[in-house]
């Protein structure tokens, strides 16, 4: 990066420290662009590391089409729910129904349990937080059968090292159609699988997505 541009820079974004110098190490963003300081007077473009492949299962589903799950009269059936939830309450009754009728299959041959854990995960505010839209929700929580028999397990994923992975082998990511509000979008479930001999796969969690399939 040339000197003038660098001043001229530092002066239109109001970054020049008067009576001093910025140590090497240093980063800044400048016109939408990060910069580091690898040597006095010397500013090269920092290149950012992209996204690792854990961290795309959610960003995947926008890749997904409704003919991924099957012939398309078949998908739109498939989509339809039989249940709505209005409240929290409401959703977390209709769980435990689910999870008293057994296992859970998916359209993959997924097996997994819903349990007392795996509902609170599900309720959780960090999990409502993560779907768009807190009706959509509770929607595919009510749901949560119908759609699991529905999903489709169509990328494999690495463990996040950054998460707690102690006896755990795997988080499995399947994704499911559900009709809301006119729209076809595609709910995303996490599965937990143990190394431990006798614990199963479990519903760890679900997300609803912002995309039209």
């Amino acid at each position: 990066m040339k000197k003038s541009a660098f001043i001229a820079l530092c002066l239109k974004y109001g970054i020049m420290r008067k009576g001093g110098k910025l140590p090497v190490g240093s980063i800044r963003t400048w016109g939408g662009v990060e910069y580091i300081k690898v040597a006095p007077g010397d500013w090269r473009e920092r290149k950012v590391q992209g996204r690792e492949p854990w961290d795309t299962s959610s960003e995947k589903a926008k890749e997904l089409k409704m003919s991924d799950f099957g012939p398309l009269d078949e998908v739109r059936k498939m989509a339809k729910m039989p249940r709505t939830a209005q409240t929290k309450e409401e959703t977390i009754t209709i769980l435990k129904k689910i999870a008293a009728a057994g296992n859970l299959t998916s359209k993959s041959g997924i097996v997994a349990s819903l349990t007392g854990r795996s509902i609170g995960k599900i309720m959780s505010e960090s999990a409502l937080h993560q779907s768009f839209n807190t009706m959509a929700h509770w929607q595919a929580a009510a749901n949560v059968d119908k759609l699991f028999s529905n999903a489709i397990e169509p990328w494999k994923f690495e463990l996040d090292p950054r998460k707690y992975n102690e006896n755990l082998k795997d988080r499995r990511y399947l994704y499911a159609p559900m009709e809301y509000k006119g729209r076809i979008i595609p709910v995303k479930f996490t599965v937990k699988e143990y190394k431990q001999t006798g614990l199963d796969k479990r519903l760890y969690s679900l997300e609803a997505i912002n995309v039209d399939l």
